[in-house]
């Protein structure tokens, strides 16, 4: 691992404790990601790790296309939620880093997708947080896309490909997994952060206005 790798996932680490201070990462909930300076090929969380002591030796170094497993350490293995982030990598052309987590606003919001359509676009609310996203526009009128829950996750990634390719010029960093949880992406660690916690804010308007 070089030494820009290396301090990029001691930065998840660091997050990652902030996010479970915050409830936002319980037990092993959520993955965070970050782009591998190797290219075609970003960091991980692995599969089963408690979020509240993760440690650097707590990731894993997948390829972006066909998720084989290039770097591991003690036998960890890729979380199933690595092909998310990895539709989002070669979709989001900006997307150098990834964080997923689940908020109980996130989990509270109901939009009743269906196997069937895989997908919703669903307004949101023009509040002044938007801006956090890069909008600076006056009141916008944005749709955020909701994603069915599959059981096999595999199926999440693929309906959020087909989104990307029918919605190319889709303007938030971020979707929401119904009954699950968001998925924010930034150019740098720092951009997802400020993304996942303007989303936060957001999903908690939506709850409390409904």
């Amino acid at each position: 691992m070089d030494e820009k790798d290396q301090s990029s996932i001691r930065e998840l680490v660091r997050l990652s404790k902030i996010y479970y201070d915050r409830q936002w990462m319980f037990a092993t909930a959520g993955n965070l990601s970050v782009k591998s300076n190797l290219e075609n090929s970003f960091w991980i969380t692995a599969s089963g790790k408690h979020k509240g002591h993760l440690t650097e030796d707590d990731f894993v170094r997948t390829s972006i296309f066909g998720l084989e497993l290039l770097e591991s350490s003690q036998g960890n293995k890729a979380s199933a939620e690595t092909s998310i982030h990895a539709s989002i990598y070669r979709f989001q052309k900006k997307a150098n880093a990834a964080l997923h987590v689940h908020t109980l606003d996130s989990n509270l919001l109901s939009f009743h997708t269906t196997q069937t359509e895989r997908f919703k676009l669903v307004p949101i609310p023009p509040i002044e947080i938007i801006k956090a996203f890069g909008i600076w526009e006056e009141r916008p009128n944005l749709q955020m896309a909701v994603f069915y829950n599959f059981g096999n996750v595999k199926q999440i990634a693929e309906s959020i490909e087909r989104f990307f390719e029918t919605h190319p010029d889709y303007p938030l960093p971020f979707v929401l997994v119904e009954e699950h949880g968001p998925t924010v992406w930034g150019n740098s660690i720092q951009d997802a952060n400020r993304h996942l916690e303007a989303v936060s804010f957001l999903f908690q308007v939506m709850t409390r206005s409904k």
